[in-house]
């Protein structure tokens, strides 16, 4: 039986209720769970509800998009043009949507944070340890990833490049923001439907990161009718 998007959404009121010790610890409690609507939106919500199995909650340990911020700020300033090596960098994971009763693990995770490949990286290119994957250009700040990792699960990329104030100049390219989603909930869904979730999931990432070169994204895929 299918749920509704309400029961969804009361769905993480329960889970930050569970999970709260204190008033204070209440508050940061529902705005980390309340970043899985802010970064899905109202469709991505129902996308996800529509095309799943059985109830759905909200994880509550992920991160606030103020936290994934602070740190992809900090990270993008480290970066130095002499530095050779392949930059160490973590990334936060924003949403996690779980199956509830279920002793699966199926999830849908998104994630963002500084990439440690720049932006003109050749993803349609076979690399050691990574297989080649499929590149759609949305614009010149803007593209999109998809294909299978190393162990055949899908995975789906954004990047953006993104200047952060008191970085490099170079930075935007160099170590550009990425978002990414893995998928075990709904993953027989196409393709399309994943990077259409994972580009608003950028919009309002995007919002809040303070992009130095306000770059712009859309609300659909190239050659996709917006909403």
């Amino acid at each position: 039986m299918r749920k509704t998007a309400a029961s969804f959404l009361s769905l993480i009121v329960l889970f930050g209720a569970g999970a709260c010790s204190t008033d204070n610890d209440g508050k940061q409690e529902t705005a980390r769970e309340s970043t899985c609507e802010k970064l899905l939106g109202k469709s991505g919500v129902e996308w996800v509800k529509n095309n799943t199995a059985g109830e759905t909650g909200v994880s509550a340990d992920s991160d606030t998009l103020e936290n994934a911020r602070s740190l992809f700020h900090k990270q993008a300033r480290s970066w130095a043009s002499s530095t050779e090596e392949v930059p160490n960098f973590s990334n936060s994971e924003l949403c996690r949507v779980v199956k509830t009763q279920s002793s699966s693990g199926a999830s849908l995770s998104i994630r963002y944070g500084a990439s440690v490949v720049p932006f003109d990286h050749p993803f349609d290119q076979d690399m050691p340890f990574a297989p080649a994957r499929t590149v759609t250009p949305v614009n010149t700040d803007v593209k999109l990833v998809h294909g299978k990792d190393s162990k055949g699960k899908s995975k789906y990329y954004v990047y953006v490049r993104c200047q952060v104030e008191g970085a490099l100049p170079a930075q935007k390219d160099e170590v550009p923001l990425e978002g990414s989603m893995t998928d075990s909930l709904t993953e027989k869904e196409s393709a399309d439907a994943h990077l259409k979730h994972l580009l608003h999931s950028a919009r309002a990432v995007v919002r809040v990161f303070q992009c130095q070169n306000t770059p712009k994204v859309p609300t659909s895929k190239p050659n996709e009718a917006p909403e």
